[in-house]
């Protein structure tokens, strides 16, 4: 029987850390300031926050590396609706797309994003969802390799997501969005004291959207509560829990064309963008139930405690059409070989488990002084993946569909087989680390970042259990382990508090899952990362710019080859290095008191290097990595003529970058690579307020531009086309 996640059957504790615990309010007792950083809401200058993603008490221009905050004013102003609106704030960060578009996908520095590269409050979350963001106090992006303070991540940088948290004086608002597809979205969020030492906050919200894909339509509730106890004046507890969960319509969007005689591929431009081609009852359905507790804890002003129990489950359960590739024939001139449009099923449980416990201090060895952070994590994860069959093996398919024959063969109706679980495979996987960082203040302007993480990593065998003949087996080649030490050193020079340069060098290992094609576990990847930058605040701090330059090198990458026979298999096979060199800039602040600025640009180069014989094709661009990307955004709210009118407009680039996969030495194709075009996006947005109501209205994609997010070559999602959207609120 299929496990279901209740809310109330979960309860969530997180808590964040820093130096920074607050201040004695009037019925004496203290808050957290780091969660709404006063200087960073007050000008916008994130240069004078302290990040809660690096878990120390250093603000960002102390930390020699590129961090990016975008906080939950610059989601509102934007009426974001996805997390994928609120990165797209952040250079070098960008859209990619998921199988069947099913989740908030994203790449940085020519890497993809995963499960590890993703947190919540500091805790890992699985990545396969569409994150609520109207929850979110700020997002904040840790940009490269961070795997000194959280181990295995990916190399591109992590995204930790900052929920709103309790507060002591009452308020809160009442909203609703609604917009152009039968989209409409209320919301609440309500905080306050409920003693003298206890505060509270609720927000949730229900979402129903249809979508400019025929059939396409999703379902979303969203709940999270969370409570603050100030245990003494020095003690902070914060216990919080949130559920999510989304129906929706997977959507493998218009496939891509390949031609039999060159192996040419492209996009299949011909079918309009409106157009699905799936079963209109396919569906995935997605839980996410997260808890935290969280205990800060101050001794003096100068060393402070913070410690951070995490749990979450996760479901998948999964039913659809699969990919959609078309082919065409050059000699006949026409799109001869049918499409079959295969079934999948599977669903999916992740039961997560983590705790971390961080030191900060500060104190002197002679005139030289040090802020240090000793730190020590481990989590326990256990995923299992469950695989069906169709009662009748002839329903493994949802028929035929040709390219040039739409009002014969273009189909979506259609009854929905019946299916059986088969077996499960689990995975248990146990991490375990413990590091140091030390920032030493040689001088008033030279600093040295010291730090060195070890990391130990444990995948155990995959045991599989058969439900046909009820018999468990263990499948011995799955199973690995690695352990490695993860050092970090960086150089800052700061000659005052508006001017940080600083050079960084960074190596950390990757563990790679599965096995090679003689059984054996693969090894790990090692990363290896140079970095030099330059922050700087401008017009009497209220801008922040930093500029970042890179180089990234990752070692004994693997990938899935595909067979004779077209099907991928199993097994990986070594693929050689990966080469990433890149420039961000980044511009962020409120250059006026009723301005607000973001905006940057990036570029990127991630290539191949050193692969076998057989492997990729050398300095050749990684697929779905733009070289460029770029962002602008401005508000401005009227204080006098029509005071409380605010007008505001946002430019979003993406460069040009390639889809499909990346050639192969000696293969027979001209390219297996598909040309997709850059393209840049522009929103507009006016509001009102007056009293304690506003009112925003927002026009996307006003040029109504065309473009697509490409997994691999058969997942070929159109963007939204132009769109519209507003939002009444009232706050409490």
């Amino acid at each position: 029987m299929k496990r279901r996640i209740t809310a109330l059957g979960l309860l969530m504790i997180s808590v964040s850390f820093s130096a920074q615990m607050g201040h004695k309010s009037d019925n004496d007792t203290i808050r957290i300031q780091t969660i709404e950083d006063v200087n960073l809401h007050k000008t916008g200058n994130p240069n004078k926050a302290i990040p809660l993603s690096t878990k120390s008490s250093l603000t960002v221009m102390e930390n020699p590396q590129p961090i990016a905050i975008v906080t939950h004013e610059i989601i509102e102003q934007q009426q974001a609706k996805q997390l994928s609106d609120v990165i797209r704030n952040v250079n070098g960060i960008y859209i990619t797309s998921a199988r069947g578009g099913s989740q908030d996908s994203f790449g940085g520095r020519g890497f993809t994003f995963g499960n590890d590269n993703t947190f919540k409050n500091g805790a890992k979350v699985n990545s396969g969802v569409f994150p609520e963001v109207s929850s979110l106090e700020r997002v904040e992006v840790l940009k490269g390799a961070n795997a000194m303070l959280y181990g295995n991540v990916g190399p591109g940088g992590i995204i930790n997501l900052i929920t709103k948290k309790p507060r002591f004086d009452f308020g809160g608002s009442v909203g609703f969005n609604a917009g152009s597809w039968n989209s409409y979205k209320p919301m609440i969020d309500i905080y306050g004291p409920l003693s003298k030492n206890i505060a509270f906050r609720m927000n949730g919200t229900y979402e129903y959207a249809e979508s400019f894909r025929d059939l396409v339509k999703s379902q979303k509730n969203y709940f999270n509560p969370s409570f603050l106890f100030n245990l003494s004046e020095n003690t902070q507890l914060i216990v919080e829990g949130d559920y999510l969960y989304q129906h929706f319509t997977p959507d493998f969007g218009v496939g891509s064309v390949i031609d039999d005689a060159t192996g040419i591929s492209r996009l299949a431009t011909e079918i309009d963008r409106k157009q699905f081609l799936g079963a209109s009852w396919q569906y995935q359905t997605n839980q996410q139930a997260t808890t935290d507790i969280v205990l800060n804890h101050k001794f003096s002003s100068k060393w402070s405690l913070n410690a951070v129990a995490s749990y979450q489950n996760y479901t998948k359960d999964y039913f659809s059409t699969e990919r959609t590739t078309w082919a065409y024939n050059s000699a006949v001139g026409n799109f001869s070989p049918e499409w079959k449009r295969p079934l999948g099923r599977n669903y999916t449980e992740q039961n997560y488990t983590s705790l971390q416990i961080n030191l900060n201090g500060e104190f002197k060895t002679g005139t030289i002084n040090h802020k240090v952070l000793i730190g020590t994590d481990g989590d326990y994860g256990l995923a299992d993946t469950y695989a069906y069959k169709f009662t009748n093996s002839a329903a493994s398919s949802f028929g035929s569909i040709f390219l040039d024959k739409p009002s014969s063969t273009w189909t979506n109706d259609g009854a929905m087989p019946d299916t059986y679980r088969s077996s499960r495979n689990r995975i248990a996987t146990k991490r375990f680390g413990l590091y140091v960082q030390d920032l030493i203040s040689i001088s008033k302007e030279f600093k040295v970042l010291a730090g060195v993480r070890w990391s130990y990593i444990k995948n155990d065998d995959t045991k599989v259990r058969d439900f046909i003949t009820n018999l468990d087996t263990e499948t011995a080649k799955s199973g690995a382990q690695d352990h490695a030490f993860s050092p970090k050193i960086g150089l800052i020079y700061n000659p005052n508090d508006n001017l940080s340069v600083f050079a960084t060098y960074t190596n950390s290992f990757t563990p790679n899952a599965g096995f090679d094609e003689f059984d054996h576990s693969l090894k790990a990847s090692t990363v290896d990362q140079y970095e030099v930058g330059i922050k700087k605040n401008l017009w009497n701090n209220a801008i922040a710019v930093n500029l970042t330059a890179y180089q990234i090198n990752n070692t004994n990458a693997y990938t899935a080859p595909y067979l004779p026979s077209g099907a991928l298999a199993l097994y990986r096979v070594y693929a050689g290095n990966i080469r990433s060199r890149g420039v961000e800039l980044d511009i962020t602040g409120n250059p006026m008191k009723n301005l607000s600025l973001i905006g940057g640009a990036s570029y990127n180069n991630a290539v191949y290097t050193k692969t076998p014989d057989n492997g990729f094709v050398e300095d050749q661009r990684l697929v779905r990595t733009p070289a460029f990307t770029a962002n602008a955004s401005a508000f401005y709210t009227f204080t006098t003529f029509v005071k409380g009118l605010k007008l505001g407009a946002t430019a979003f680039y993406t460069g040009d970058r390639k889809a499909g996969w990346n050639d192969v030495k000696g293969q027979k194709q001209v390219t297996r690579m598909i040309d997709v075009k850059g393209f840049t996006t522009v929103d507009i947005s006016v509001g009102y307020g007056w009293s304690r109501f506003s009112i925003q209205g927002k026009v996307g994609n006003l040029f109504d531009v065309l473009s697509y997010n490409v997994h691999e070559n058969y997942s070929v999602n159109p963007i939204t086309p132009r769109n519209y959207y507003f939002t009444l609120t009232y706050k409490l």
